[in-house]
């Protein structure tokens, strides 16, 4: 019986770990979650960026192959203060969509949920202004739908230049989603 016990517990010290790490992977897996991307480059020549990679379901550097699905940027004005965001896709397509603007997170929240695929929207290459509570429809390269709902933006002037930090929430649609619209 005192075998037993002591089993129990060292197979338990080897699963604890185990579980722990699966619990901490930003993005939820491939089929949905939340991440933080920021604008900040690193490197020395080249440069590199870390992105966000819906089929991975994690962030990843701009220098992997395949790379990320989409990266922020700062948007600045005429005197190079930061004045915006944009996220941008290395795929030489129209791969975005803003489905909708709220005013509310709640708001935002339920179109997001309700939420089930293109209907009639103006795609473009990259998702230009964006902001908090907005949400907004990617398409990947192996053409599936992605629904991204913008939950913070942070935008600021640093010392390094204009920085830019984006929180998201995000998940896939249902494969072969073609045409649909808001349920409900």
């Amino acid at each position: 019986m005192r075998r037993t016990g002591k089993i129990i517990f060292i197979m338990s010290l080897m699963i604890l770990p185990l579980l722990a790490v699966s619990c901490e992977k930003e993005g939820g897996g491939s089929g949905g979650g939340e991440f933080t991307i920021d604008n900040t480059l690193y490197g020395y020549g080249p440069y590199y960026a870390i992105g966000y990679s819906f089929g991975q379901g994690s962030k990843i550097s701009t220098m992997e192959s395949p790379g990320p699905d989409i990266t922020v940027h700062a948007r600045t004005d005429a005197e190079g203060n930061v004045s915006g965001a944009y996220i941008d896709t290395p795929q030489l397509t129209e791969s975005f969509a803003l489905a909708g603007e709220f005013d509310t997170e709640e708001e935002a929240k339920n179109f997001f949920d309700r939420l089930t695929g293109p209907v009639s929207y103006t795609w473009s290459s990259y998702a230009g202004d964006v902001k908090k509570n907005q949400v907004w429809l990617f398409k990947t390269s192996g053409e599936d739908y992605v629904r991204i709902r913008i939950i913070s933006m942070l935008l600021s002037d640093t010392a390094e230049g204009p920085y830019v930090e984006m929180t998201a929430e995000w998940s896939m649609l249902p494969a072969g989603t073609k045409s649909s619209a808001v349920d409900g």
